[in-house]
């Protein structure tokens, strides 16, 4: 196993430069765009050690008195480090010695999820910022928060700060954070997510069918593939497949490179052949007889049903797998990339929503407060490879954490949910159009397709 981390960190070198094309629910049955469920801290959720030892940090440092004031880090979970592993030890030993040389007190702030943007935003424009930095995600920060000047675009804060921007913040997170040209956020550095089918393997071995992880390495994982094992694994009184209707829309698009809008273009994608292909692989798919009995519908159904044991494939982001695997006990659980569509050249992976840190506007001394969170937060990292930690408590099995670092390789951030408060009562009925079989996709998206456009053009500037 020591081997094969040293050569994992070795090919997660490229990993990291990613080909990226574009934080979810307490419940792992929740969908992001169908459930205000509070999303859990993850993947790039909590302050954690850079990439590097030292290289996130200015070399030079900065003097300075605080002069004994509070700076409050706010997010919907509690912050603080635990000291549960040598990074957060040494994070917990640079909060006190920072407080001491800078003449500050920190402090860490729980806020609850639905709270977060209402209470940033009234706090700005009433001229007294909660927090000195605020989590908030990617959807709550565009076009909402960022267009009513509510934080600050952080790029002379940087250099202020004598941040380096490509080593403090890095990609993907400076492409996804930035709006209008502006970086408005840092998250994680490095960035790990991946999402895919989480499988039954006892099940699959039980039927007598090939396992998984070999139609990846045979370069046969595609839609049509999927849709075959489905089929065969629903016999008796088991069934092939089970997820939500939305949510297996996005794995459909992200898997074939697709959107609903281009923010890049400032123009809706409906019609895109590349989107039509994920709707009617949709359509197909959830139309099909590989379900057990529920509501597709139905956010809660897939997690219980998934958990009965006579469910082959459940399409699953990286902070719901734990969690199912210690529901189901002793059953093996497989993993593997969502299938590649007919227009894609890799595993894209639907991608958890991204937070990021951020600084409300009429923080006084921002560059001083993001140079002390980056002094905290400057520790060797603990992970040998990006993800080591998540991956070797979710998985024991070594083929199922190599599935998993490839599906981490090509990112997909569905950029249509940061509009989804324009048009979502337009989108719920076009799903349901597909989902149920009335109408086909381009009929579906028609009437649509003016709507999605006047959200753009709204919305970007």
């Amino acid at each position: 196993m020591k081997s094969t981390k040293k050569m994992l960190l070795l090919a997660l070198s490229a990993v990291f430069a990613l080909s990226l094309t574009a934080c979810s629910g307490g419940s792992d049955n929740a969908s992001p765009s169908a459930s205000p469920s509070e999303p859990s801290p993850s993947p790039s959720a909590s302050p954690s050690a850079s990439a590097e030892a030292s290289p996130s940090a200015s070399s030079d440092e900065m003097d300075f008195d605080l002069g004994g004031r509070t700076i409050t880090i706010a997010a919907w979970w509690d912050a603080t480090p635990a000291g549960n592993t040598p990074s957060e030890k040494q994070i917990l030993q640079n909060i006190q010695d920072l407080q001491k040389k800078y003449n500050f007190t920190l402090k860490f702030e729980n806020v609850a999820y639905d709270q977060v943007a209402e209470k940033t935003t009234s706090s700005v424009l009433a001229g007294q910022p909660f927090a000195d930095i605020v989590r908030l995600t990617r959807g709550w920060m565009f076009p909402g928060i960022i267009g009513k000047d509510i934080i600050l675009p952080l790029d002379d804060v940087l250099t202020a700060s004598g941040a380096d921007k490509e080593k403090f913040v890095g990609e993907p997170v400076a492409s996804l954070a930035t709006f209008g040209g502006k970086l408005y956020g840092w998250g994680d550095n490095p960035y790990f997510d991946y999402s895919g089918i989480l499988y039954n393997r006892t099940l699959l071995q039980k039927l007598g069918m090939k396992d998984l992880v070999e139609y990846v390495k045979d370069g046969t994982w595609t839609w049509d593939t999927f849709k075959k094992v489905a089929a065969q694994a629903t016999q008796g009184d088991n069934y092939g497949f089970v997820d939500f209707s939305s949510d297996f829309m996005d794995f459909a698009l992200a898997s074939n490179n697709a959107d609903l809008i281009n923010l890049n273009d400032k123009k809706q994608s409906l019609d895109d052949p590349k989107t039509l292909e994920a709707l009617q692989f949709t359509q197909d798919v959830m139309n099909s007889n590989v379900f057990p009995a529920g509501t597709r519908s139905d956010y809660q159904y897939p997690g219980p049903a998934f958990r009965k044991g006579n469910v082959l494939m459940y399409p699953v982001y990286n902070w719901q797998t734990q969690s199912v695997k210690q529901d189901m006990g002793d059953v093996d659980l497989g993993f593997v990339p969502f299938p590649k569509g007919p227009s894609a050249s890799e595993y894209y992976t639907a991608a958890t929503e991204p937070s990021f840190w951020t600084i409300p506007k009429g923080v006084k001394d921002p560059e001083k407060v993001l140079y002390i969170f980056r002094k905290i937060y400057d520790v060797p990292p603990s992970d040998e490879y990006p993800g080591q930690s998540t991956l070797e408590s979710t998985f024991t099995n070594q083929d199922d954490i190599d599935m998993a670092i490839e599906a981490s390789k090509h990112l997909k951030i569905l950029d249509y949910k940061l509009l989804m408060s324009v048009y979502q009562n337009d989108f719920y009925p076009m799903v349901d159009d597909l989902t149920t079989g009335k109408k086909s996709p381009a009929s579906a998206v028609e009437a649509r397709k003016s709507i999605f456009q006047k959200a753009i053009d709204d919305s970007v500037k």
